[in-house]
């Protein structure tokens, strides 16, 4: 008994001792930002993730010394992303069907649902996370969202699968609580309520407005508007709470601001559009007028070791932004997810950009 005891003891001692220090900048610690100074940043990269040990704190923790390191848990083939009020993100993967939450907090990783979701989701494709920080799954295969609180038990199951054929990366409009899924098979956008039945659907097969070929996924503006990454159609198309055509933007290309292959879609406080293009290996970022402003990227492929690349992908996938407006880009042929922040009023004032040396002008 005294032994459990004594790991407890340590464990909460050292969880204190993590969780102020974590995701503090110090004097010492270098930044990368797009655009780099002496310009003005938008952009600073925050780290890279792919097991419960890249969580951990560099050298061997007080309580792994004395209770011994944990096994392993490693990404594989990760797709979708989203984050919970508590920074905790939750990456679904398709190589293990496991939907991982990563809690930087506590530095550990583990799987929704626990042993109630083994073997029940075949092929995950979206994650989304409601206003009380329930957590959705979506299985393309059942055509189901599997509900789990945020104590992470299963609380309820939503059979969609009158309604969609295909879901991809969904969304949670949070304000009017609903699901907003894309079809990938029937080229439409599904609105339901947060309990699984019809609101409403839009989209068919085409090149014209209100019409996709593969919308890969789905986000939401601070109005309400849906904005949805029409994949094969090499762009973005916006519309009304009520799924009436608004405006679209984008063209194939290699340009800056152009498209390839999108793969996925957020939006940050301020309405700003970020786009993740699997075939660029990048993530854009646009006004929602559709003016281009920012390309964050490049090609990148992780020998698997403790070699890393500072904003570098291979196939970007899901793209999701929390409420602080942190970005996480799941980098799937990586086998990881990046963190980035978008430097808006509250996080500069936090952080203040480094001073730059006098003989830089």
């Amino acid at each position: 008994m005294r032994g459990p005891l004594l790991k407890c003891a340590i464990f909460a001692i050292c969880a204190v001792l993590l969780s102020a220090c974590a995701s503090t900048p110090t004097a010492e610690t270098k930044r990368y930002f797009w655009p780099p100074l002496p310009g003005e940043p938008k952009i600073e990269w925050i780290g890279t993730y792919s097991s419960n040990l890249g969580l951990k704190t560099e050298g061997p923790s007080l309580f792994n010394m004395i209770v011994g390191e944990a096994d392993s848990i490693s990404l594989v083939r990760p797709i979708a992303i989203a984050a919970d009020s508590k920074g905790r993100a939750f990456v679904t993967d398709n190589e293990s069907a496991t939907t991982y939450i990563f809690d930087f907090k506590l530095q550990d990783v583990t799987t929704l649902g626990g042993e109630a979701l083994v073997g029940v989701v075949q092929h995950l494709t979206g994650v989304a996370v409601d206003g009380l920080d329930n957590i959705y799954v979506s299985d393309a295969n059942s055509r189901k969202v599997h509900v789990v609180s945020p104590d992470n038990r299963v609380i309820k199951v939503l059979d969609l699968s009158k309604h969609v054929s295909h879901i991809g990366k969904f969304t949670i409009d949070k304000t009017r609580n609903r699901l907003i899924l894309p079809d990938l098979r029937e080229n439409k956008i599904v609105v339901t309520d947060l309990n699984g039945n019809l609101l409403f659907s839009f989209g068919k097969r085409g090149g014209g407005d209100g019409e996709f070929h593969q919308p890969q996924g789905v986000s939401v503006e601070k109005d309400g508007t849906i904005v949805v990454a029409d994949s094969f159609n090499a762009r973005i198309q916006r519309f009304t709470p009520q799924g009436e055509f608004k405006s679209k933007f984008g063209r194939r290309g290699d340009s800056p601001g152009d498209f390839a292959i999108i793969k996925g879609v957020a939006v940050d406080s301020e309405d700003h559009i970020y786009i993740t293009d699997g075939k660029l290996n990048q993530f854009s970022i646009f006004s929602n007028n559709g003016d281009f402003l920012l390309n964050i990227g490049g090609t990148f492929a992780s020998t698997g070791g403790a070699k890393r690349d500072i904003g570098g992908f291979l196939l970007p996938q899901g793209i999701y932004i929390d409420q602080n407006d942190r970005i996480y880009v799941v980098d799937q042929l990586n086998r990881r997810f990046q963190v980035y922040q978008y430097l808006n009023d509250s996080y500069r004032s936090r952080f203040p950009l480094p001073a730059m040396p006098r003989d830089v002008k």
